[in-house]
Order: structure tokens, then sequence, then C-alpha cells
């Protein structure tokens, strides 16, 4: 996953398995929280999916509702919490 699109397939694989099909596309600025696509159970799923794509550990001050109201703001947390490596900006 090198791309907020990649991210997007992967919130879009994670949407389906809780709630059957995913209606519509999920874009960069898809408001994921608004739009009831997210529960609890289905962030878990997205950041379980982004730590084994990316062999990074999501800290839990990453795991805020500010950072999954769209793609485009996940990914950001996302290269933040890459571009932290061993230190943290959390």
């Amino acid at each position: 996953m090198d791309d907020v699109q990649a991210l997007c397939a992967e919130i879009r694989d994670a949407v389906s398995e809780s709630h059957a099909v995913a209606d519509g596309e999920i874009g960069p600025d898809t408001p994921l929280l608004v739009s009831g696509l997210l529960d609890s159970l289905t962030i878990m799923r997205i950041v379980s999916r982004v730590e084994k794509r990316l062999g990074i550990a999501f800290p839990e001050e990453a795991v805020v509702a500010a950072n999954f109201r769209t793609p485009a703001a996940l990914w950001k947390a996302v290269e933040e919490v890459r571009g932290a490596g061993a230190g943290s900006v959390w």
C-alpha cells in the first residue's frame, strides 16, 4: 500500500466484511464516519489491515475519530506513523 487510493481499496474491503457491500465508491474524501460506513469493529479491521500491509504498529493514540473522518485523513495519520519510526508523534 503506497498511496491513498490503495488505502481506499483496503477500507472498501473492510467495510464489505462488516456491511455485506459498500454502497458506491470509496474515494479519498468519502465521509466515513458521518456516512455510517464505520463502526468500531470496522475501524479495528482497517487498523489491522494497515498494520499488516505496511508493517507498522498504529499507536492507540492514533485510533481517534479525527483520523477516520475520510480516507485522506487516515492516510495522513498513516504517513505520520510511518515517519515517526522509533519515535512517536502521538
